[in-house]
């Protein structure tokens, strides 16, 4: 073949394919790492109040991390907002699951009202920890954590709140939210003392047990909060979940829920406590089971235990309800009294007044 003509020599005939293919090596990989992953996104989301690695552990498989539409803040008050964070793939099937995260304002002892919202708190993983430690709560995908002492109002403490997709990691999810809880407060100006530490481990949740009349939810002398004082015959043992004793262990926050019938809870943590005597509302109440109390009505007070201000609630369920003004219902402030009692000489409470 003379010089100068226009066939293209064999080896650069082989080299053109090979870099397209390079090419379109390279697409795919890039394509896969933005549209499965996050390393070419961002590392905040939610204007940057969420970590996406952090995120990502709570997730229960990979995906691309996001915001959707970004955050939702309320004016005036840079601890009320809310956003959700989502995980997407492209990979064969895969869904996305969300993470919906929110901050606001709470009733002190919201963790033991029984308005429904909030994981029942026999079933929480309570955790605390120290002057720099969070303090919080995990439930069935559902948790949430406090922001310093500084963030709280009279409209009560600041709470960060999550919810993850069924089967998230408990542990990853208390992480999550405690970051959330420490970048919220610096943004507010009211975080002190470095940044809020995370649980390394929480405590499984108990498993139900039969209740054992007298002795309900292992405190001696408790009786069953249903008509007669004792457990129904006939219709199966009547179950309770139960956080160990109160006072024992070193855990500050005791819990326990008799199925259907009541759920009864203490916690002598300092930060929930601070937050409760706070809130608008806190105030004198009669007094319970011979001793002064306050707090918000007479089945969710404070009183002095061995020094320690110590909080004491009680909530009823379905079976309960409908049993009252049948004949041997327990009123519900002689239970709530007995409890008080019953509880406290364990902890070392006032004695009564009278």
């Amino acid at each position: 073949m003379a010089e100068g003509s226009g066939r293209a020599a064999p080896g650069r005939r082989v080299l053109a394919p090979v870099v397209a293919l390079g090419v379109l090596a390279v697409g795919a990989v890039g394509a896969h790492l933005w549209l499965n992953t996050d390393l070419l996104s961002g590392d905040e989301v939610c204007g940057g109040l969420v970590s996406t690695d952090a995120a990502d552990a709570v997730f229960p498989s990979s995906g691309r991390v996001s915001d959707r539409d970004g955050l939702d803040e309320r004016p005036g008050d840079r601890l009320a907002f809310s956003c959700t964070v989502e995980s997407s793939s492209f990979l064969p099937g895969s869904d996305t699951a969300h993470i919906r995260v929110s901050a606001g304002r709470e009733r002190g002892d919201f963790p033991f009202t029984d308005d429904g919202r909030w994981p029942n708190p026999a079933t929480v993983s309570f955790f605390s920890g120290g002057a720099t430690g969070a303090v919080g709560g995990v439930g069935a995908d559902h948790g949430w954590v406090l922001l310093p002492a500084d963030c709280t109002t009279q409209a009560g403490p600041a709470v960060v709140e999550g919810y993850a997709p069924e089967g998230s990691d408990p542990v990853e999810l208390a992480r999550l939210l405690t970051d959330v809880a420490t970048r919220a407060a610096e943004r507010a100006g009211c975080l002190t003392g470095g940044p809020l530490v995370a649980p390394a481990a929480l405590t499984a949740s108990p498993e139900p047990r039969p209740v054992e009349d007298g002795a309900v939810c292992g405190i001696e002398g408790l009786g069953f909060p249903g008509p007669g004082g004792r457990t129904p015959e006939g219709k199966g043992a009547v179950e309770e979940t139960v956080t160990g004793v109160p006072g024992e262990g070193g855990r500050p926050t005791w819990a326990c829920e008799v199925e259907g019938y009541a759920t009864y809870a203490v916690t002598r943590e300092p930060r929930i406590v601070e937050g409760i005597r706070a809130s608008t509302g806190f105030e004198e109440q009669p007094e319970v089971a011979g001793r002064p109390v306050s707090g918000f009505d007479l089945r969710h007070v404070v009183a002095d235990c061995a020094g320690v201000p110590t909080y004491f609630s009680l909530g009823f369920g379905r079976s309960y309800l409908d049993a009252v003004g049948s004949p041997g219902t327990p009123r519900t402030q002689d239970l709530f009294d007995d409890f008080v009692r019953s509880a406290g000489k364990r902890l070392g409470c006032s004695a009564p007044t009278s």
